[in-house]
């Protein structure tokens, strides 16, 4: 009786698991997916000089995460801003192969374009009659017969304190500059010495150098 009662009970499970499929695959992972990438812009800090690289981190098909690392190592100018964007691949078309043979000429004018690397003066102007200046467009010329006696920077943005040696006595000036990296240079009289403060309008390393008209102060 006991064994007829459990194979009836066999028989009923299977009736209902009957309409499962033993072949069923798993169901397809569902991502939620955001609308499709244009482009982007970064701009950096006055600090930044050197692009070291780009990680492009990303979600595959089944969650999973992984990193593509681009390794760039190129100088920047942190002014500009800089576009990542997309780009369509273009759809394969033929190319017809057709060869075109060009005569030869001679070109004189090719001899005669030279290209000259000059660098022209954005602004001029006279503090005293014993310093002047000339910016360009990393550059500020300080034409002046004094000797510098010491130099330093501070701040960000940053500053350019320079002190020449000097009895000569003026008024002190604040001179505003339309140029897009110097702001502003303030004069202001010491004894034994003047001072220039250059303001800038990021964070810079500097260099000075001297020539026969006075100091080239370059910014890097």
């Amino acid at each position: 009786m006991k064994i007829k009662i459990l194979l009836i009970c066999l028989i009923l499970l299977n009736i209902l698991n009957a309409d499962e499929n033993p072949f069923q695959s798993e169901q397809n992972l569902s991502i939620i997916t955001p609308p499709n990438f244009q482009k982007d812009e970064v701009k950096f800090n006055s600090n930044a000089r050197i692009l070291k690289s780009v990680t492009f981190n990303y979600i595959n098909l089944d969650g999973s995460e992984n990193a593509i690392t681009l390794d760039i190592n190129k100088s920047i100018d942190w002014h500009d801003t800089y576009i990542i964007t997309r780009q369509n691949n273009p759809n394969p078309s033929k190319i017809l192969d057709v060869s075109v043979t060009i005569p030869e000429k001679n070109d004189l004018s090719a001899e005669s374009n030279v290209s000259l690397d000059l660098e022209l003066p954005e602004q001029t102007g006279k503090i005293y009659d014993f310093i002047a200046y000339t910016t360009y467009k990393n550059k500020i010329k300080l034409n002046t017969n004094d000797e510098i006696i010491s130099d330093f920077s501070i701040g960000n943005p940053s500053k350019i304190i320079v002190d020449f040696k000097s009895n000569a006595i003026a008024l002190t000036k604040n001179i505003r500059l339309n140029h897009s990296l110097f702001k502003r240079i303030d004069f202001g009289s010491h004894k034994g010495y003047y001072r220039l403060v250059i303001y800038l309008d990021g964070k810079y390393n500097y260099n000075i150098q001297k020539d026969s008209s006075g100091y080239l102060i370059s910014l890097q």
